[in-house]
């Protein structure tokens, strides 16, 4: 160990400079943030981004890169092979896998099972056991749980979860014991303190919406909560097209939208801009089927924005605090009337709500790294389970 600080290796599918994957990118992005002086991060993930061909430029292949707090050992796509997981897991103090149903994770999970990993290994549920999430890709991912359980490929592997519905999502998929999974909230980016000023004309409404475009993230919903409204909507999508055939369904469902809804697709965001970016806009839109936590809608918050959500997140409290609503991922209806609310506001009002939004991440951000539980996962005294 360097400095008496543990050694934290995490095994990821992408990382910086990547931000196509969103969330996972940006949950170990603020975690090396808030924590890399405590702790020495490593991170072994592949060496281009969702869907790129080529590498990043200027990185070295298979060897170590200095990437903010954390050091990066980037490997090409099928780089995670069992000799790479084998000597970068044994040369830390503990692995942190984001997930179970990649080839890397899969592969430590064989190595832990048959001792080859001496150190203890946490997987991270990434939302992934979720009823919504594990609808896709329902047979194959039930057919790999069905296996890996008679196996016993969890025993002795550790879970983190960020709240304690995941807990119970994992304990319906996993044969878990209670004193192996540990909660800890995805830490929030950093928030700056600001005034908070938007144009806004009583009857106009810029709506923004951000994610990948796939249809766990329901963009399709999104268009069809707007297609009722009769005010003036500036719609605006950012995001990769990440499964291409359903952004053609989602293309085909803007196109008959009514002429008060203008609309356009911005392309990609990078993970630093994405914050300056919507702070153009009035109120993010965002009807998702599910997430573990959900770092936009805390940077949509950061950027003054009043959220509209599903009820599939762990945002319940929103309404409560003035900075949003949260409704049934049925009910369309409801969030037409949230989005009606704001568009019929004046602009000095509106700009109330996008102070106590913005006053709200910085509370939340706060809250959050004082109280992680990343601290216990990384200090825990590890034994036989």
């Amino acid at each position: 160990m360097t400095n008496n600080k543990k050694d934290i290796l995490i095994i990821m599918g992408r990382y910086l400079p990547g931000y196509k994957d969103g969330g996972p990118v940006r949950s170990i992005k603020n975690l090396v943030d808030y924590l890399g002086d405590e702790y020495n991060f490593k991170i072994l993930t592949c060496d281009r981004d969702h869907g790129d061909e080529e590498a990043y430029p200027n990185i070295r292949i298979n060897d170590w890169n200095n990437v903010g707090k954390a050091q990066v050992y980037y490997v090409p796509p099928k780089g995670f092979n069992f000799k790479t997981i084998r000597k970068l897991a044994n040369e830390s103090d503990l692995v942190y896998c984001c997930g179970c149903f990649n080839d890397y994770a899969i592969n430590t999970l064989i190595l832990k099972k048959f001792k080859q990993i001496k150190v203890p290994v946490v997987v991270a549920a990434m939302g992934l056991f979720s009823p919504e999430g594990f609808k896709l890709k329902y047979k194959k991912k039930q057919l790999f749980m069905n296996v890996f359980n008679i196996l016993g490929m969890f025993k002795n592997i550790y879970w983190s979860a960020t709240s304690d519905i995941e807990v119970k999502d994992i304990k319906s998929k996993v044969r878990v014991k209670n004193n192996s999974i540990f909660i800890a909230e995805d830490l929030p980016r950093v928030v700056k303190d600001t005034k908070i000023i938007k144009n806004k004309e009583k009857g106009k409404l810029k709506v923004v919406w951000i994610s990948r475009i796939a249809p766990y993230k329901n963009l399709k919903g999104a268009i069809q909560i707007l297609k009722e409204i009769k005010g003036d909507i500036e719609f605006t999508i950012y995001g990769p097209k990440h499964v291409p055939e359903y952004w053609d369904e989602c293309e085909e469902e803007l196109k008959k939208l009514p002429n008060n809804i203008e609309w356009s697709w911005k392309g990609n965001v990078e993970s630093e801009e994405v914050v300056e970016t919507l702070m153009g806009h009035h109120v993010f839109l965002f009807p998702t089927l599910g997430e573990n936590y959900g770092h936009v809608i805390q940077e949509a918050l950061s950027a003054g924005c009043p959220v509209i959500l599903s009820d599939q997140t762990p945002w319940k409290d929103l309404e409560c605090n003035g900075v949003g609503y949260v409704k049934n991922i049925e009910d369309r209806e409801s969030m037409t009337k949230c989005v009606e609310f704001y568009l019929n506001l004046e602009k000095e009002k509106f700009n109330e709500y996008c102070q106590l939004a913005l006053n709200y991440a910085i509370k939340n951000s706060n809250k959050k790294a004082k109280n992680t539980g990343y601290r216990r996962i990384f200090d825990y005294n590890y034994g036989e389970i």
